[in-house]
């Protein structure tokens, strides 16, 4: 298990922070935007001694004050996410007719919950991070086929997509005659988006012990040639990280809403088990850096009490958080595979 980092804000601003929160959650009653809006508020008053506790508060509220402008575009950003995903399910349908891949697939969309948005801008800020949040809003591809598809499908959806392959693009144009004119024209809709992937790699997390986890499906070199043109724009994790979590991550921009991107995952079935369940790699418990951060940003009971924001009563599962301010908010999930059509 890693060692969890030590703050490097002092104890005085943890705890403005938190009480921050709490105050903008009681002050607020519609969704996380207004939230975000009151805890904006209440910290750009707030002054330190330390020079470092007002770096980090001036680095938080900028990632906050862009956190609030994305948020506020919650609508459009879903619908797009929604159109993405709808065009790679017949993306998929075309690759299982024309090459006989049998993928079988859930795609899945969600939006980053509210309080884990902000744990991780805080986390950022108090490493003297500029860096902005790139995973407000993802798709994630879980094959119930091994790694080898994964990186398959990862290209021929980023070829698409993207453009980078015209032969690809040409192919799949050429299976949507098949459909009817709606679907052709919302389809080429998305298409003339000249959507691109953004930079990104790993870092570290190299240090994986395969004894520990025996089970675990190791990448060849074969699957690695698949996507190494790609090396330079994703996160490569189907080597696992130490803790077993295996997934690839790319980041895909989309120009037609001002500083909208998606993170988009690919896993096979056991890998999005292995880092749902298991105690090391689940997204609640394996992150142990984020944990300090992720309190600062979580009501007592007493405090939840007193908050009255709609559909939001209870941390105990998303029937009691409809807007997503613990719990992500899946908003669109479908299944295909070859007899889906």
């Amino acid at each position: 298990m890693k060692k969890v980092p030590t703050m490097n804000m002092s104890p005085k601003m943890a705890t403005a922070i938190h009480t921050s929160y709490v105050a903008a959650a009681h002050k607020s009653s519609i969704n996380s935007v207004e939230v975000e809006e009151n805890l904006f508020a209440i910290l750009d008053k707030l002054t330190f001694v330390a020079e470092s506790d007002t770096v980090i508060l001036d680095y938080f509220l900028d990632k906050l004050s862009k956190s609030i402008i994305a948020r506020k575009q919650t609508f459009v950003a879903t619908n797009m996410c929604t159109d993405i995903l709808h065009v790679c399910m017949y993306i998929t349908a075309w690759l299982n007719e024309k090459y006989d891949a049998e993928l079988d697939v859930n795609i899945s969309a969600r939006r980053k919950a509210l309080e884990s948005e902000l744990a991780k801008m805080l986390k950022l800020a108090d490493a003297f991070d500029p860096t902005q949040i790139m995973d407000r809003f993802g798709i994630r591809f879980v094959l119930d086929q091994g790694i080898s598809k994964c990186c398959f499908l990862l290209t021929k959806i980023v070829n698409v997509l993207c453009n980078l392959n015209r032969q690809d693009r040409r192919d799949f144009l050429e299976y949507l005659k098949k459909f009817d004119d709606y679907t052709q024209y919302r389809i080429q809709k998305i298409l003339d988006i000249p959507m691109s992937l953004e930079p990104l790699t790993r870092k570290g997390g190299f240090n994986f012990d395969p004894n520990e986890y025996p089970d675990i499906e190791l990448p060849t070199q074969e699957d690695w040639e698949i996507v190494k043109h790609l090396s330079g724009n994703m996160k490569y994790y189907f080597d696992p990280k130490w803790n077993g979590y295996q997934s690839i991550h790319i980041i895909l921009s989309v120009p037609c809403i001002p500083g909208f991107v998606i993170e988009i995952q690919f896993r096979t079935w056991k890998m999005d088990m292995h880092a749902e369940n298991d105690i090391n790699a689940s997204h609640d418990l394996h992150k142990d850096e984020v944990k300090p951060y992720t309190q600062l940003f979580t009501l007592s009971k007493e405090e939840l009490s007193a908050t009255n924001i709609r559909f939001f009563n209870s941390y105990k599962n998303t029937q009691n958080d409809k807007d997503g301010i613990h719990h992500a908010k899946v908003f669109y999930n479908r299944r295909m595979n070859n007899i889906s059509l």
